[in-house]
């Protein structure tokens, strides 16, 4: 597994590199800005972290060689937990363009659960094991924490893409949902990886080279995607038939977004009213949706 473990790390920035030409080649920075800036970082790291081991293997601790490895590994997968959180908004903000008004309050949801989670992560500072880290390093357990956080994002993501692809007229084959799966199944592992990573600590234990074995498949995966035609129809954009669950739920969220027409000296004085008149205004601007 150790052999293994190497020739995988060794060979991780040429296949980052091969996902990257595929992705730029096939016109996707277009479309996730956010996804070219990930592997634009992702293979900054992996030039840098492979430039260290490349030098002697695996540092030993307290050399120079050891400072750099481990500062710029925990800098940068800070920094690549704040992009996947970009990544999983734009993936979002891509697949619901068909329902803009269920898009508006999904990432009026997802902004105040990022909140949420950034304080927790924060707050992961103030946790017995940070505190007990030796030499009082704390980075370690704070970027784990935020990557734990943005791994639940991508799973919640491939979850309801998985669940509602095709009911927003998309299908598997999509791009979109290449890029979901790669940092959904990433995400897994990571939470795996975080979770088994106190019985088996170190740097080449069996658990980092499941994890690198993981994050090569992903990116072949994310390369085999890029790499074949997506369907035309993918690229259009999708209206959704009027009848539709999704469409009806889409124009009563529009109409929850737009102010009653109630006279302000004469309020209703009950919440449900409020929300009972805004309903009727919406079936009432889309006779279809009171056939079904």
């Amino acid at each position: 597994m150790a052999h293994l473990q190497d020739v995988l790390i060794r060979l991780e920035p040429l296949l980052v590199l091969l996902a990257a030409i595929a992705f730029f080649k096939s016109g996707s920075a277009r479309r996730f800005p956010a996804v070219a800036t990930y592997f634009a970082l992702h293979g900054l790291s992996c030039a840098v972290l492979n430039w260290v081991f490349c030098r002697g293997g695996l540092p030993e601790c307290g050399t120079l060689r050891y400072t750099i490895f481990f500062y710029s590994y925990w800098i940068s997968y800070a920094a690549c937990a704040v992009v996947i959180f970009f990544v999983v908004q734009e993936v979002f903000k891509r697949v619901m363009e068909p329902v803009p008004g269920l898009r508006r309050l999904g990432l009026l949801a997802f902004r105040w659960i990022s909140i949420v989670s950034i304080l927790v992560a924060v707050g992961a500072v103030a946790l017995p094991a940070a505190a007990a880290a030796p030499n009082g390093d704390r980075l370690g357990p704070v970027c784990l924490q935020m990557m734990r956080c943005v791994s639940v994002m991508e799973l919640c993501m491939l979850a309801f893409l998985a669940l509602t692809i095709h009911a927003l007229g998309r299908s598997f084959r999509s791009r979109l949902f290449g890029v979901a799966l790669g940092f959904g199944v990433q995400a897994s592992t990571e939470l795996v990886f975080t979770a088994v990573s106190v019985r088996f600590p170190g740097m080449a234990s069996a658990a980092n080279g499941v994890e690198q074995i993981v994050a090569t498949l992903v990116l072949l995966t994310w390369t085999a995607y890029f790499i074949v035609p997506e369907p035309e129809s993918e690229r259009k954009l999708i209206v959704l038939p009027p009848q539709s669950m999704l469409a009806r739920w889409n124009a009563l969220a529009k109409g929850l977004g737009q102010m009653p027409d109630v006279a302000v000296a004469e309020p209703t004085g009950f919440f449900l009213q409020d929300i009972e008149s805004v309903v009727d205004r919406v079936l009432a601007k889309n006779p279809a949706m009171m056939t079904h």
